[in-house]
């Protein structure tokens, strides 16, 4: 039996003097252990990709969530720190490998960030820090150095 393989985002990230490409484990986790797909991580390298290779090589693509915002420049808003961190290598890797899975019909799932993304990918805009409006719920992740606390898999 074929398992399937799916495409999935990565954040830029610095570690130990190093930059990484890396997804959170949860989204792994739950790749693997709920939905029994293989997961690829893509590397966060922007227009050096060959999109429609890569596509034509997965089953799905998988937009994660992540601790960074898309970048208020690619829907027409103002950048500021406190609604940071911004990961401008993985916007120019997501956006576009959103609107070829889409040109293409390839099944992609968007979680969190990757919801964001698929907006903005489509010409969509985001309003910032809405758990701070009134009235409205604040729908993070619990804090918590716990992981299986933060993001339980039922």
């Amino acid at each position: 039996m074929h398992q399937p393989l799916v495409a999935i985002s990565t954040d830029v990230r610095q570690f130990d003097n190093y930059t990484w490409h890396a997804a959170p484990q949860q989204y792994l986790e739950a790749a693997i252990t709920g939905a029994g797909v293989f997961p690829l991580l893509v590397p966060s390298f922007g227009d050096r990709l060959d999109f429609d290779e890569l596509l034509s090589s997965v089953d799905g693509v998988m937009v994660t969530g992540s601790k960074s915002n898309v970048h208020p420049s690619l829907y027409g808003g103002d950048a500021c720190e406190a609604n940071g961190p911004y990961d401008p290598a993985r916007d120019a890797t997501t956006l576009p490998l959103i609107r070829r899975a889409i040109e293409r019909g390839v099944p992609l799932l968007a979680i969190c960030r990757g919801i964001q993304e698929l907006n903005v990918a489509l010409g969509g805009t985001l309003g910032t820090e809405i758990q701070e409006r009134e009235g409205s719920l604040d729908h993070r992740a619990p804090v918590s150095d716990k992981q299986d606390e933060r993001f339980a898999i039922h």
